[in-house]
């Protein structure tokens, strides 16, 4: 049983590592960030896989004669992962992973489909009564955990990338020194100052006004918004969710299909988050 709980430690915290990895510092990586939605999301699901182990475990998996009832509690599991794996593979379907999305899914089937076919194999029951511990424990600290840390984490690397973005301005307001405006575009091959986080890709430009906006796309506690995270001097923050919206409507008609149903003043002066649907 030892042996297990170290397995579960394990998988557990692999899982924990790969749902918070895109608020890391690092450079940017576009798959972690969608394996990160992916064990959110899955790990949601997976307080399903709590209720089937707790049966299971009360049903006294390790008693004799209980190969039976084992047999048919695997077969149940599966089907719920099996549910969760088809779910979670939408993500990177729906994102720009529809080759991971293929690759994952076909990978998971084929593993849960062989687990199926060995659920009536002699052998099958030696870890049976610890199979119960992996569907309630690694759901449910996966959960406690992004529960408890999230909000941190998604303040922790939005801060980060903040402050590594005072080299960008101060290079912007250095160029209205000398030339007397800013820049029209800062459209090049390379970046060269880089947010240093790792689901962050990089900063965007845009003269706004009399002023400029400088903003980065950044993964929220929330899964189901988007979050632009942007600064203007003057505080005349403004943010489109379409490009045809920009090009077909303007003043306060394009403020109304902005879209953004959600603004947080941040504790740093002149930055502002915005969540879109």
């Amino acid at each position: 049983m030892f042996r297990h709980l170290i397995y579960i430690a394990l998988l557990t915290l692999a899982l924990v590592f790969l749902m918070f990895r895109p608020y890391m510092p690092g450079s940017y990586d576009q798959l972690a960030v969608t394996i990160s939605a992916m064990v959110q999301i899955g790990s949601y699901g997976g307080l399903l896989l709590i209720l089937v182990g707790g049966i299971w475990l009360l049903s006294r998996p390790g008693e004799p004669g209980a190969e039976r009832r084992n047999e048919n509690f695997w077969k149940a599991s599966l089907i719920v992962i099996g549910l969760l794996v088809i779910i979670v593979s939408l993500i990177p379907l729906a994102g720009d992973n529809p080759s991971f999305a293929t690759l994952f899914l076909v990978v998971s089937l084929a593993l849960i489909a062989r687990s199926w076919m060995r659920t009536k194999e002699p052998y099958a029951s030696a870890s049976t009564p610890a199979a119960p511990l992996y569907l309630i424990l690694i759901p449910l600290i996966v959960v406690a955990v992004r529960v408890t840390f999230i909000d941190k984490a998604v303040e922790y690397s939005r801060n980060l990338a903040i402050r590594n973005s005072e080299a960008l301005i101060q290079e912007i307001e250095n160029h209205f020194e000398r030339y007397g405006r800013y820049p029209i575009s800062l459209q090049a091959l390379h970046g060269d100052i880089s947010p240093g986080v790792v689901g962050i890709k990089e900063y965007c430009y845009e003269p706004y006004g009399e002023a400029y906006n400088v903003y980065f796309k950044h993964s929220s506690q929330d899964l189901a918004a988007d979050e632009i995270v942007m600064y203007n001097k003057r505080d005349e923050h403004a943010f489109a969710s379409h490009r045809l919206d920009i090009l077909e409507y303007t003043g306060n008609e394009l403020a109304l299909r902005r879209g953004d149903r959600r603004r947080v003043q941040l504790s740093t002066p002149h930055w502002m988050a915005i969540s879109f649907d």
